[in-house]
């Protein structure tokens, strides 16, 4: 991704989640998310804490209550309206050892090994280049210090699966969550990286949607462009968008069922170690 493209892709997400940022903290499922990532693996009493893709806080404030008084929260997100709505929550908290700051979590300027634990929920596909943001993790970690993350199988969330493979047919790369889109694939990920004590929790979940609202979801260039810029719709000839989007409108009729067309939302909560002595 050239310089430009970078700086035009992390200002589609900032005007997102500044969007979004008013209400962003009313989302339960969110919030329990954030929190279940750091319950699966709490740092220690005292220990340094960064929260990757903050957002409103829910995990680093969730973190403050592990570490207690002694120890130091740190919150990064890219979204100026999303720090803001939790510097107002951290006012309203009278917690002192947490703080948030506006940044790219792909990019952080902080000592390496300094961190005992770093999260990033919920935020994790967003980045650019997943092999070198685990890479960089891993410096800004203690040694035996960890990560956890979310992500999710490439098959999550149908609409985007099924435009994925209708878009590859006519030679149309939309990543969506391939990248890391396997057990098997994230494990040589944390790897390649140099993690070790891999451990990926698969929390199974999913609904059905009606064949007119799994029809309806084909992706558009409003759409998340996940980990790429331009979104490949914006730049595919209207040609070839059309036979992908017949070809996504038959692959969903097939898929259809008495209840509906199914629609996996399996979840991974992903975590692993940074050898002692690294």
């Amino acid at each position: 991704m050239s310089v430009s493209d970078l700086a035009a892709y992390h200002k589609l997400i900032t005007d997102s989640y500044d969007q979004r940022s008013t209400n962003y903290n009313d989302s339960l499922p969110h919030r329990e998310q954030a929190q279940q990532l750091v319950d699966y693996y709490p740092p220690p009493t005292a220990g340094r804490v960064l929260d990757v893709g903050t957002g409103t806080g829910a995990a680093a404030f969730h973190a403050a209550g592990y570490v207690g008084e002694t120890g130091d929260v740190l919150g990064v997100d890219i979204s100026t309206g999303m720090i803001s709505q939790a510097t107002a929550l951290l006012q309203d908290s009278g917690l002192s050892h947490v703080r948030f700051v506006q940044a790219d979590g792909e990019r952080l300027q902080h000592p390496e090994a300094y961190f005992d634990r770093i999260y990033c929920a919920s935020a994790f596909f967003w980045m650019t280049d997943k092999q070198q943001t685990l890479n960089h993790w891993y410096r800004l970690l203690k040694p035996g210090g960890g990560v956890g993350f979310h992500a999710w199988p490439e098959t999550s969330y149908v609409f985007g699966y099924v435009a994925r493979q209708a878009l590859k047919t006519q030679g149309v790369e939309y990543l969506a969550h391939s990248p890391y889109g396997s057990v098997e694939i994230v494990t040589g990920l944390l790897s390649s990286a140099g993690y070790e004590d891999i451990d990926i929790k698969v929390i199974e979940s999913g609904h059905y949607l009606s064949l007119q609202e799994a029809i309806d979801a084909w992706i558009d260039e409003t759409d998340y462009p996940i980990g790429q810029y331009p979104h490949p719709v914006a730049v595919t000839p209207s040609d070839i968008l059309e036979q992908a989007r017949q070809d996504y409108i038959q692959e969903m009729e097939r898929r259809n069922t008495a209840k509906g067309v199914w629609n996996d939302t399996t979840q991974y909560y992903v975590y692993a170690k940074k050898p002692h002595g690294c």
